[in-house]
């Protein structure tokens, strides 16, 4: 049986391994690596579609895929930490947390106001940084369409009626230019809620949705 706390992998073969089994720094660097998966897998299947079909349809591949999955494990990730309120700082927990936004590999600040306005910005993106030697097209593909679809998808998980608009963002007018991109968040209490997109409903029924791991 695997020792508890453990810092690495360098002993015998467990059958038996367990998360549980690894320290703290050990799950750290596995998190960390676990978000480049994310990214990897992403680019791959992005890729694939824009070499076969074009830009068009990677736009349209990439705004389903953040829009079918992220409202589905932003509510998943605030029930396992539980993260329980619906205010703009809720909101910016959720970010914090989100497998988009890899620590390291992007750099992401956030700024509370109140309850009902705060801010987040980019300062490093790695994904920018695979776009950009691609043109300033590719460039406002990415980070116009999908990021409007995608980013308020993610916040209506948190409350129905959150909004976010880009402060600024890419094209950058310098190649060090930071923040790469700032959003205001907010919440209108006299808005109307905003609706679920039908990708996001049928993702609710895939078994990845709906499992519940062991306490």
């Amino acid at each position: 049986m695997a020792d508890k706390n453990m810092d690495d992998y360098s002993g015998p073969f467990d059958p038996g391994l367990r998360y549980e089994n690894l320290s703290k720094e050990a799950l750290v660097k596995l998190l960390r690596e676990w978000g480049i998966a994310v990214q990897l897998v992403t680019r791959a299947i992005l890729t694939a579609v824009y070499l076969k079909y074009g830009p068009e349809a990677m736009e349209e591949l990439a705004i389903e895929e953040w829009r079918g999955a992220s409202p589905i494990y932003t509510e998943r990730i605030r029930r396992a930490l539980n993260i329980k309120d619906n205010d703009v700082p809720a909101i910016l927990k959720s970010l914090q947390l989100d497998p988009g936004f890899v620590h390291q590999f992007h750099d992401t600040r956030y700024e509370v106001v109140d309850d009902k306005r705060g801010f987040f910005e980019v300062n490093h993106c790695g994904a920018l940084v695979d776009v950009e030697p691609m043109g300033e097209e590719n460039v406002v593909r990415v980070c116009h369409p999908v990021e409007d679809a995608t980013f308020v998808a993610t916040m209506r998980a948190v409350n129905p009626k959150a909004s976010t608009r880009a402060v600024h963002r890419p094209p950058r007018k310098r190649a060090d230019e930071t923040p790469v991109c700032r959003w205001e968040v907010w919440i209108d209490e006299d808005a109307e809620p905003g609706g679920e997109a039908p990708i996001t409903q049928i993702t609710r029924k895939m078994s990845a949705a709906k499992f519940e791991f062991d306490p």
